[in-house]
C-alpha cells in the first residue's frame, strides 16, 4: 500500500465528514468508489487503514448515527418503525441493532402518527376536503411515513368516528 492512497483517502473522509455523518459501510463505499475513480494501488489495505484511523479519531460511529436519529431528525420528521429501519439498513447499520434501540428506547408507533397528523391538519381539515378523500390521504401519509397498519387502521377508524376517538384528535 502506498501512502499516497492512505493519504488521498484520509484527505476525501475529512471532506465528506465535514458535510454530513456516514455510517462505516457508507464511507466504505465512497472509498471504494474513490480510489476505483483515482486508481489508487492498494486499495482495500487503504480503506481498512482510514476506516481504522477514523474509528480512533471518532469520527465514525454508527451508535452516534441511531442517536442521532432519535434526538433530531424523529422530534422534526416523525416516522414509523418500518420507514426507521428501513433507512438504517440503507445506511448500512445491522437490522437487528437498529430493532434494538428501538425497542430499548421505548417509542411508541401511536403518538408520533398523531403528532404527524397534528402538523397536517391545515392542509386537508373537515371543511377542506370530503371525508373519503380525507381518509385516504391520511392513509398514504401515514403508508409513506412507515406506520405500521395496525396503527393506521386504528387511527383512521377512530378518526372517521368508528371507534371511540376521545383520546384521538379530530381531523
Amino acid at each position: 500500500m502506498k501512502q499516497d492512497s492512505y493519504r488521498a483517502l484520509l484527505n476525501y473522509s475529512f471532506r465528506l465528514l465535514g458535510r454530513k455523518n456516514y455510517s462505516e459501510a457508507e464511507i466504505s463505499r465512497k472509498f471504494m468508489q474513490r480510489g476505483k475513480k483515482l486508481k489508487l494501488n492498494g486499495l482495500d489495505a487503504a480503506v481498512k487503514k482510514v476506516i481504522k484511523r477514523l474509528k480512533e479519531l471518532k469520527y465514525l460511529d454508527d451508535d452516534c448515527i441511531i442517536r442521532d436519529y432519535f434526538e433530531y431528525r424523529l422530534k422534526n420528521r416523525p416516522v414509523g418503525k418500518f420507514l426507521f429501519l428501513h433507512e438504517m439498513h440503507r445506511r448500512g447499520i445491522p437490522f437487528e441493532q437498529a430493532k434494538k434501540e428501538w425497542e430499548k428506547r421505548g417509542i411508541q408507533e401511536e403518538p408520533l402518527a398523531l403528532q404527524l397528523l397534528e402538523s397536517r391538519k391545515g392542509q386537508w381539515g373537515k371543511e377542506k376536503i370530503p371525508a373519503v378523500l380525507r381518509k385516504k390521504k391520511i392513509i398514504q401519509l401515514l403508508t409513506s411515513r412507515g406506520f405500521s397498519p395496525d396503527i393506521i387502521w386504528s387511527l383512521v377508524d377512530a378518526l372517521s368516528g368508528q371507534v371511540d376517538k376521545d383520546k384521538y384528535i379530530s381531523i
